[in-house]
């Protein structure tokens, strides 16, 4: 697997790997040259592919960095294994969720070019974000065998909460010309958090 040279990147690295992640989410895998990711990064080619021999090796590493970062805070984790109640959990998912778009804005693009043109990709992304899927359908299933909330798949409940705001995030400059602010994320919360809430509960 990428990244395992060292457990620290050197900075060079780093410089590819950020390059590597800009262009390739704003273009995708076959648009994006590594003559552009070296120019970016102020690097010349040699030096690239002394560190990525092949341009598949820079991808994987840029989209690993960026999964890497991906983590529950120690809060979300205790209310999700305690099974706490959804109208305290699902707030702090929903922040969760928001917090991973916001501060990285690339990533949601570079899991498209994963999923569309980069399919051994997957188990870097499986690696990643699998136990965090795994523990959300855990809660979920938790909380709708008490009857808390409605009996449904719970990757359904997951990947649906996942998927609302992920598109809305991503179409809502294109259709709404208001939107949601991405620095002021109160009301895009509670308007996230009454979707899915009023979608779970029981009748």
């Amino acid at each position: 697997m990428i990244g395992k040279k060292s457990p620290e990147r050197s900075l060079t690295e780093v410089r590819l790997v950020e390059a590597a992640a800009q262009l390739f989410a704003r273009n995708g895998f076959k648009a994006t040259t590594t003559r552009e990711i070296a120019q970016l990064a102020d690097l010349n080619e040699v030096t690239l592919f002394r560190y990525f021999p092949h341009k598949p090796d820079l991808f994987l590493a840029a989209l690993e960095s960026h999964l890497s970062r991906i983590k529950f805070s120690r809060d979300l984790q205790i209310s999700l294994s305690e099974g706490q109640d959804p109208e305290v959990v699902v707030p702090k998912v929903v922040m969760f969720i928001l917090n991973a778009l916001i501060t990285q804005p690339d990533l949601q693009h570079l899991l498209h070019v994963a999923g569309f043109e980069l399919r051994e990709s997957e188990a870097i992304v499986r690696d990643s974000l699998g136990p965090i899927f795994d523990a959300l359908c855990a809660y979920f299933k938790k909380i709708a065998d008490k009857g808390r909330i409605r009996h449904i798949e719970p990757d359904l409940a997951v990947l649906g909460l996942l998927g609302a705001i992920a598109a809305h995030q991503e179409f809502r400059s294109i259709f709404n010309k208001k939107g949601f602010s991405p620095s002021v994320t109160e009301q895009a919360i509670e308007a996230y958090v009454s979707l899915c809430l009023h979608g779970l509960r029981p009748d």
